[in-house]
């Protein structure tokens, strides 16, 4: 099985640093309330945008586990079930199936996307309690 890299070239790269520094160069963005991803914004983005998502997302697991690995305390548990349940998955794949999931629940597309690869992908049982 193929991976795709986090920045599997260098246009992918430069469009990630070119979208962190706009949002670094913004004060005006850092007065609003955090933006969720939801099902709605996820849906009306581009596969290029829910990669960068999704790579910013596994970019902060692995933020936290060396982290946890730096100050000798074990990383945290939801990053390292998910980083688990992840790992044998591309970025194409884990689009895809966050994707059909807001397309068979139309209704729950409030839903973050987190919560979404939380209870389709991490730990399907906990959708069911």
């Amino acid at each position: 099985m193929r991976h795709t890299p986090l920045f599997p070239t260098p246009r992918a790269w430069r469009a990630t640093a070119a979208f962190v520094a706009a949002l670094a160069l913004c004060p005006a963005w850092a007065q609003r309330a955090p933006v969720v991803v939801d099902g709605e914004l996820w849906l009306s983005s581009t596969p290029e945008v829910r990669k960068a998502f999704l790579v910013g997302a596994g970019s902060m697991i692995a933020m936290e586990t060396a982290y946890a690995s730096k100050k000798g305390t074990p990383p945290p548990v939801a990053g390292a079930m998910a980083r688990d349940a992840l790992q044998a998955l591309t970025l194409d794949q884990i689009a895809e199936r966050v994707t059909r999931w807001y397309q068979a629940h139309p209704s729950r597309r409030n839903m973050p996307v987190m919560g979404v690869i939380w209870i389709d992908m991490v730990d399907p049982p906990a959708a069911a309690k």
